[in-house]
């Protein structure tokens, strides 16, 4: 027996001694004494509701040319009731292909994952990132975990090999970890095994936690004290010794876990003891928040430490930036890193930024505050100003500053659909001929090419006698062609020379190579791009930095989808994508992701990526 197991032994012999003392007392034998204060409306989650709608029924592969009419593909996690779902008799449920989107909501059908073997399927799920900037990508990893589909069987010698985590519960895990916590829930109430896989359990309690049901969470952590060999477990039994009354077997218990040397979690010490009645300590800090801080922050009424949300994952930003409890300017900047990431909706951020009070001096002057003020608050300002604003011309204004500002703090794409329904309620007039540049620059962005259309023609009118909507119309070209906007022709070499002049004005050092870029994306989109284009924008080689995936994703990407693999081909473009959207030096990859989607019927996603890019890069 080694050292390290020696010790988890003692600390799990020790924990389990400790927590019986309030185990076998009435308390724990009856129903927990807790109050289950939830930090988020999620009325929709209850697991009585959730479980009514069971697993999906496993459906024949659909005609995958046909996106999802339902739902845009940019929506992510919601915090409304999913639609009922229907349910079919599967007999004996394969745990593992159980799902809450079939073919008809939006999944990718029964055989997403036919010929793809099953240790690339465990090998790479677990590694779908957390914080993807791209609504596209997002999406699409988030339909993959959500689907029902038949998954291919371990081997016999993987399984003799031991126990690891099941596909269901690193499906699980990444929804969590993405801060999709609705959609985790959804997947653990049609799970068969939610009550025997350890790691689904553990991911269940994590998000009783968010929801801070400590009732259900500290239930769950009483229910095996075979557990207590696990550190996580230890804490969470901790916290509930504590709030049951017992503090002195909760203080015995934090002793036992910071005599381990591995242990680092001072805010947990700290905070065991202020439940446990030291009023006096301050929680200054909190470096790497958890859900169980949350919940342990909550219970003492003490509300989140500023730092804790520059490190905070997901759903833990999540948490604090819909919470009513949170201080007004930590709630915008966790909310604003939540929708950066997709861990709430842009609309979502529109509400909280609309529950900001702001006095009518600071509305009138709200394009002057936030061009000074470039915070949290300064953003929601300007929202709530375009919001109240009746006169289209002012409402213009407030939207052309959001978007001047969002280009220069990198927030594009979030702003331009934050603003969506605000733009769009903006009539099209000559008086705003100065707006339609910006109106139509974003409409398109949104693929909405119908509600473009009039901003365009609005350009068009005045191209001859107004120098200024002449640029902006030459400056649409490359966007408008990647939306789909028919008056735009990719063999129109004029209008390419005449964009690439505004690229010039705008950037001359860098016109050629995002001109490039844009050849690229509608390349992608099945664009033939006449070969004198490729020809004239050939410039002596610039080095970049860029951070490719290995030599072997390309390939076994495009192998991926010329064998209709789709599953696999979504989870391979996700990874190779990585975080963030890839960088404009790193079009081969872009081309490479958008061209995959095509070849596996999936047009429209095809098309959203491609916009996405051209926004995110300032075409």
């Amino acid at each position: 027996m080694t050292v390290a197991f020696r010790d988890k032994a003692r600390t799990a012999a020790l924990l389990v001694a400790a927590f019986s003392i309030v185990s076998t007392s009435a308390v724990a034998a009856e129903s927990p004494r807790y109050e289950a204060r939830p930090i988020v409306d999620d009325t929709a989650l209850s697991p009585a509701r959730l479980a009514q709608q069971g697993p999906v029924r496993l459906m024949p592969r659909r005609d995958l040319t046909k996106p999802p009419a339902e739902r845009e593909p940019d929506t992510p996690d919601q915090d409304t009731p999913p639609p009922d779902i229907q349910v079919q008799d599967l007999g004996e449920v394969d745990s593992e292909a159980v799902g809450v989107l079939d073919s008809e909501s939006g999944g990718f059908g029964s055989e997403m994952w036919e010929d793809t073997p099953r240790d690339l399927i465990e090998r790479l799920l677990k590694s779908i990132p957390a914080t993807m900037t791209s609504p596209v990508l997002r999406s699409l990893a988030r339909r993959l975990l959500l689907s029902a589909s038949v998954v291919p069987e371990a081997p016999e010698d993987a399984k003799a090999a031991g126990r690891k985590p099941t596909i269901l519960s690193q499906r699980i895990a990444r929804l969590q970890a993405m801060g999709l916590v609705s959609d985790a829930n959804r997947l653990i109430a049609v799970s068969p095994t939610r009550q025997r896989d350890p790691d689904i359990v553990r991911l269940n309690v994590e998000n009783m936690l968010l929801a801070h049901d400590v009732g259900g969470a500290c239930n769950e952590a009483r229910r095996d004290p075979n557990r207590l060999v696990q550190p996580y477990w230890q804490k969470l039994s901790v916290f509930c010794q504590v709030l049951g009354g017992n503090a002195e077997a909760a203080r015995f218990g934090a002793s036992i876990l910071a005599e381990n040397p591995d242990f680092d979690d001072n805010a947990f010490l700290a905070l065991v003891d202020r439940l446990g009645g030291a009023d006096h300590l301050q929680i200054k800090t909190l470096p790497k928040p958890t859900a169980l801080h949350l919940a342990m922050l909550r219970s003492a009424n003490i509300g989140v430490p500023t730092d804790a949300v520059s490190s905070a994952p997901p759903p833990v930003l999540r948490a604090i930036g819909t919470s009513p409890h949170t201080a007004l300017d930590l709630k915008l900047e966790a909310a604003e890193r939540a929708a950066l990431v997709g861990a709430i909706t842009p609309d979502r951020l529109g509400e909280i930024y609309s529950s900001v009070e702001f006095d009518d001096d600071e509305l009138a002057n709200a394009l002057t505050i936030a061009e000074k003020k470039r915070t949290t608050r300064g953003r929601a300002l300007l929202y709530r100003a375009a919001g109240k604003q009746a006169v289209p011309t002012a409402k213009a204004a407030v939207i052309q500053k959001a978007f001047e500002l969002a280009r220069s703090d990198g927030q594009v794409p979030l702003v331009v659909r934050l603003y969506r329904k605000v733009l769009t309620g903006v009539p099209v007039s000559a008086e705003l001929a100065w707006f339609a540049g910006d109106a139509a620059r974003g409409l398109l962005a949104l693929g909405d090419t119908e509600a473009a259309e009039p901003w365009l023609s609005l350009l068009r009118a005045r191209a001859n006698r107004d120098p200024e909507a002449r640029a902006a119309q030459d400056g649409m070209w490359a966007l408008a062609l990647i939306a789909g906007e028919e008056r735009y022709r990719i063999d129109d070499a004029r209008a390419l020379a005449a964009w690439l002049a505004v690229q010039r004005t705008l950037d001359p050092e860098t016109a050629e190579h995002r001109a490039g870029l844009a050849l690229t994306l509608l390349k992608a989109l099945g664009a033939v791009v006449p070969e004198r284009y490729w020809q004239d924008l050939v410039q002596p080689p610039r080095r970049h930095k860029a951070s490719m995936p290995q030599a072997a994703y390309s390939q076994a990407l495009e192998q991926a989808a010329k064998g209709s693999r789709v599953a696999e081909t979504i989870l391979l473009l996700v990874l190779m994508a990585g975080s963030a959207m890839p960088a404009d030096n790193e079009a081969g990859l872009l081309e490479a992701a958008i061209s995959a989607l095509r070849t596996i019927g999936l047009e429209a996603e095809a098309r959203s990526l491609a916009l996405e890019a051209a926004l995110a890069h300032g075409l």
